[in-house]
């Protein structure tokens, strides 16, 4: 153990929190460091996982020297931040970047009232700051919440750290359970399950080691029950399981160490049980076990959804205005596009769907135009589920659009929750939402129930594509529930451009595997990744070169993300070293493993501000700022936005994505790779999503054979959900309390 005082943050990973410091110790180091540093007697580098930092903070370090080829440093264990006891120790604290509010002046100005009582002070009568020359309320609000932050999250990071926790999950931690975040996680560390990127697996060791958990202690039952539902919502889209699936599955993951007692199915079950009976915190219903916000959006969604519906419309002639408008567009309508339009203002929800070049945006164009003639003071609302979504649909009609979670007031993924969660319902008198295929079940409920009552619901979508990312399987119950008013698009009116690609997404949909090859939608044969990662760089680069050496109008989409020379890291790292290579003068940085450099396109992965997951933008500059590296991206519509070396990127690569990725997207040309070894994910939604991504051409590398297997395969994973049966539960019981009413 080594006392010492920090110098200086040489270098820190804000993926990782992976920490090179400089120290200084009054105590004896080994020669090799005094030799390495005559300059400074006791200083020394220290690496680790978040270690303290901050202009004369005073530390105590655990480890062992190794030698490097950056000279010998401490490799650190684990490490303890002491207390000052000194007024100058205390004032390095106060100033240090560990507590928000306090800079150097106003620390001074606190010590020099209070000296060496200035942590009791701060800790039992903190109003007695307002002594302090320039610290009104308001400011010591801020210092306060900055000291109780700091020292929360200070308890955090030593009791954690020993376990790798980096500074990201640390700050998560606390924004989840605010600052009664330690003695939470010290009395029960399976809490940390309930956080996004902790699984039980990471959380199991951390608890043993730290509480001594027994095999069979209820809270880690608990928390491996709680878990296997929430990992079947997040990868399988479950909203419930059976609980012969969870009794089988929790027992894989508390089994996992050899090493220990064995838990007994029947002690699960016992503490399912009591987590149903007791608890609450788990919900039979159906046949199925929900966690309980999983039941409560399904049958939240299903109730809102039918009190829109079930609202009598007064009826309206639209027949002379939709004679003039699309007289007025120079179009002809279909006999399904009419009858698609009539329904939207014969019933309060309807439902348009169908693929691409059925003129599914004419009929948003054209019902906009109705409902401004009929109403010119009406409201309307234009959202989709995406960013990307969004402003494809701003770009196609012309009208201003928004996310349904802007809309309602979803936060994004880096804003606190609960601070917009109950927000008033939605003024707008007639809303068309698009792409709602994509919409998944908690989003579905908070959009239906902020709708008022007496608005016009549209919804509008490909039931063909893949389902929502999130759990649910909205848009599909919803049209085979028979509960509202549904129009199937069924003709083509793409006859130019990308004509193959739209009569190609027919056949899949109807299972025929011979497609059409031309020059909009070409196939090159290979049998290996390797082969056919080869093909894909060469034909990305030829079309890079020939076309002005840019790739907003080319996307490479792969049905896997790992494992694979075709899959779309993969891809993404060779791509990337085709148009964008290094070179001298353009700046790099490293960022959570991944090197960025100037001229890179770049996906984002989260949603923040006005950022959506799956956005693509372009790596503008590299520079210092206010002594951090910041990196400039460029979302586009004007959205530039700076990414701090201190924080955590939510970026990777956008040369090549998942199909998954690109749902809501379009692009000019698309490359797609389709082979044996991708059997697991050749199914025909993946295939027919990715293709109807591209508006101009698909280029198909891999082989035919694979190409047919997933157009045959339409046994896609199905969703655990009942919210097409809640939709008939709770029509009917309207209906039935309609009639007690009316006789």
């Amino acid at each position: 153990m080594i006392h010492a005082k920090s110098i200086e943050r040489i270098f820190y990973n804000a993926g990782n929190g992976y920490t090179v410091a400089a120290y200084q110790t009054e105590e004896e180091l080994p020669k090799k460091i005094v030799r390495s540093h005559p300059r400074n007697t006791g200083y020394f580098q220290a690496v680790g996982i978040e270690l303290p930092t901050g202009d004369g903070v005073e530390v105590e370090l655990d480890g062992e020297w190794k030698e490097t080829k950056y000279g010998m440093q401490l490799d650190v264990s684990s490490f303890r931040i002491c207390i000052p006891e000194t007024e100058e120790g205390i004032k390095a604290y106060l100033a240090s970047d560990m507590i928000k509010g306090i800079g150097p002046v106003t620390a001074e100005r606190i010590v020099e009232k209070f000296g060496k009582k200035t942590l009791y002070i701060m800790e039992n009568v903190p109003e007695k700051l307002l002594e302090v020359s320039g610290i009104t309320e308001s400011r010591l609000e801020i210092i306060m919440e900055g000291y109780q932050k700091s020292r929360q999250l200070r308890e955090l990071m030593v009791y954690l750290a020993p376990f790798g926790v980096t500074s990201n999950k640390l700050m998560r931690i606390q924004e989840h359970f605010g600052n009664n975040a330690y003695p939470i996680i010290k009395k029960n560390p399976f809490r940390l399950c309930e956080i996004k990127g902790f699984g039980f697996l990471t959380v199991d060791p951390i608890a043993r080691k730290a509480k001594n958990f027994k095999a069979d202690d209820p809270e880690r039952i608990k928390a491996a029950i709680l878990y296997v539902l929430q990992r079947a919502a997040d990868e399988e889209g479950h909203l419930f399981l059976k609980s012969e699936e969870i009794v089988e599955r929790s027992a894989e993951l508390l089994n996992h160490a050899k090493d220990r007692q064995k838990v007994s199915e029947r002690i699960i079950k016992d503490i399912g049980n009591e987590m149903i009976r007791k608890d609450q915190t788990l919900i039979g219903n159906g046949g199925g076990i929900y966690t309980k916000r999983n039941f409560e959006v399904e049958m939240g969604a299903a109730a809102e959804l039918m009190r829109l519906l079930k609202r009598k419309r007064k009826k309206v002639d639209i027949e002379p205005l939709l004679q003039q408008i699309t007289a007025e567009e120079g179009i002809t309508l279909s006999k399904t596009q009419e009858q698609a339009v009539r329904q939207v203002f014969q019933y309060p929800v309807s439902i348009i769907t169908g693929g691409p070049g059925t003129g599914k945006t004419t009929l948003i164009r054209i019902i906009i135009r109705i409902q401004e003639k009929l109403n010119k003071d009406s409201l309307i609302l234009l959202c989709a589920p995406t960013g990307r979504a969004r402003r494809r649909m701003y770009e196609k009609t012309g009208f201003p659009a928004m996310t349904m979670q802007k809309a309602v007031g979803i936060p994004s993924e880096n804003e606190d929750e609960e601070e917009s969660w109950h927000v008033g319902k939605l003024e707008d008198d007639f809303i068309i939402a698009d792409e709602f295929g994509m919409c998944d079940m908690y989003l579905a409920d908070r959009f239906f129930s902020a709708i008022k009552k007496d608005a016009t619901l549209v919804m509008i979508g490909d039931k063909d594509q893949l389902g929502s990312v999130g759990p649910g399987n909205v848009f599909h119950e919803m049209i085979v529930s028979g509960m509202i008013p549904t129009t199937i698009l069924d003709s083509c009116f793409r006859q130019e451009e990308g004509s193959t690609i739209v009569e190609n997404a027919v056949r899949i949909n109807r299972k025929q595997t011979k497609l059409i090859y031309d020059d909009t939608f070409e196939f090159y044969s290979a049998n290996a990744p390797e082969d056919a990662s080869e093909i894909i760089r060469d034909l990305y680069e030829d079309y890079w070169k020939t076309h002005g050496k840019q790739t907003d109008d080319i996307q490479v989409l792969s049905p896997l993300k790992k494992n694979t020379a075709a899959g779309s890291d993969a891809l993404n790292e060779m791509l990337r070293e085709v148009v964008n290579p290094k070179r001298r003068g353009r700046k790099e940085i490293k960022n959570g493993g991944r090197l960025y450099r100037e001229g890179d396109k770049v996906m984002q992965t989260e949603n923040r501000d006005d950022i959506s997951n799956g956005d693509l933008g372009e790596v503008v500059s590299i520079f210092k700022k206010e002594g951090k590296t910041v990196m400039r991206v460029d979302f586009g519509d004007d959205r530039l936005v700076e990414f701090s070396d201190d924080d955590y990127w939510p970026l990777v690569h956008g040369y090549a994505m998942s199909v998954h990725k690109s749902q809501g997207n379009e692009c000019p040309v698309v490359i797609i790779p389709m082979l044996g070894c991708f059997w697991r994910m050749l199914q025909r939604n993946i295939f027919y999503t990715g293709i109807t991504r591209a508006t101009k051409k698909v280029i198909i590398v891999g082989s035919k054979r694979a190409v047919a297997q997933a157009i045959r395969n339409n046994t896609t994973a199905k969703r655990n959900t009942l919210f097409g049966m809640r939709l008939k539960q709770v029509g009917k019981e309207l209906l039935n309390a309609y009639e007690q009413r009316s006789a």
